[in-house]
């Protein structure tokens, strides 16, 4: 990503950045604008947390600058060097130089951010960096590798990833995500065209395997055959999204399948389509069914109060008898009341079956929502 682009002749501060392949322009001319920085490598897991906690905060006018930062021996080299080297105004902008561009380095100088923002390991020294040569306050999403959190003003750390206890560390049960009312709404209009009317929807949200979470395609295929076969005597319609690690093997079945499930009313199969319609189907339906091998979209689910029923994608509950995180996460969600795991077909229409009269949603997380307001105090203490 380039620097700022300002067209000719706008009116008050706007900038663009990137929304899902499509280009947002945020205006804001008033006196209340807080400029914020995110600084990306340009994975979209890692992206959403950061401009979620950076849209969470009223008023905030974002500038998103993408790295080209690889892991490799160079890179980790630099990060053990930020651990030993005290960063100053003076050395900042040749160290910055390691991954950005002098005209992208001057882009978010001349900003002059109140905070920056960046999540994983690739992100976390460049935020630091930043941070000195602006003054701005820094936030940081997961634990860096080599570097400690104490340098940044706000770490938000998931609880699976047993941070420590310090007074610049947010515990969440979930990593931060862009959903709120407005941007489901947002959405949900955005899509009114394409998906079908209808009050009682089921979502299905399909992931993939992963170097972290294994993924059982045929285990996978018989919760969602036996959610159809339930939701076509259950008077619901089902909504499936698949993602962009589902394998395309899976997809093909769904769309082979798809004319003998007559409940199956809409779906999206990525590697065809690369939308991503998960806030317009979490908008509209009543309740969300996602594979347990996607945490980001586990949270998603949970952060838009539709559960979610997490159905796990495997027979496998992590490595020997010690849960992965992701299975430490989903526990976490479940136990505060965000959500249910199953396991089975079986189980899986049994919680449908239980749920199908009940008119309240799961608790809504609110994650996002606390880190983007402790940064904020952050920011109003350094005015």
């Amino acid at each position: 990503m380039g620097p700022i682009i300002e067209p000719e002749g706008s009116c008050g501060f706007t900038h663009f950045y990137p929304v899902r392949g499509k280009i947002r322009a945020v205006t804001d001319n008033s006196s209340s604008r807080i400029p914020i920085v995110v600084i990306s490598d340009g994975k979209p897991g890692h992206e959403n947390q950061s401009l979620g906690i950076a849209e969470h905060i009223p008023g905030s006018d974002i500038l998103l600058i993408r790295h080209n930062l690889e892991l490799g021996l160079k890179e980790s080299i630099f990060r053990a060097k930020l651990r030993m080297l005290p960063v100053t105004g003076n050395n900042a902008p040749n160290l910055l130089k390691t991954a950005l561009s002098e005209e992208e380095i001057n882009s978010f100088v001349n900003f002059k951010p109140a905070a920056i923002i960046a999540a994983g390991t690739l992100s976390a020294g460049l935020c630091h960096i930043a941070g000195k040569l602006t003054g701005a306050k820094t936030c940081i999403c997961m634990v860096p590798s080599l570097l400690p959190l104490s340098i940044y003003d706000l770490a938000v750390v998931p609880a699976h990833d047993n941070p420590p206890d310090a007074p610049n560390i947010l515990v969440t049960l979930a990593a931060p995500n862009r959903v709120s009312d407005e941007m489901l709404s947002d959405e949900a209009d955005r899509w009114w065209d394409e998906l079908p009317q209808g009050e009682k929807i089921i979502s299905w949200v399909i992931g993939g395997p992963s170097a972290s979470a294994e993924f059982d395609q045929k285990h996978v295929l018989g919760g969602l055959l036996e959610t159809l076969m339930w939701a076509r005597y259950n008077n619901r319609q089902v909504w499936l999204s698949t993602a962009r690690r589902t394998p395309e093997s899976l997809e093909e079945t769904i769309d082979n399948i798809r004319e003998g499930y007559p409940s199956l009313k809409w779906h999206l199969l990525w590697h065809r389509d690369k939308r991503n319609p998960l806030y317009a189907m979490f908008y509209r339906s009543e309740v969300a069914i996602v594979t347990s091998d996607s945490v980001s979209m586990i949270a998603e689910a949970a952060s838009a109060g539709v559960g979610p029923i997490v159905y796990r994608a495997s027979q496998s509950t992590g490595t020997g008898s010690k849960p992965s995180k992701q299975e430490r996460m989903v526990e976490g969600l479940m136990r505060e009341g965000y959500g249910m795991r199953v396991g089975s077909p079986d189980e899986l229409t049994g919680i449908l079956e239980a749920r199908k009269d009940e008119n309240a949603r799961f608790n809504k997380l609110d994650d996002t929502a606390k880190a983007a307001e402790r940064l904020s105090e952050l920011i109003r203490k350094n005015k």
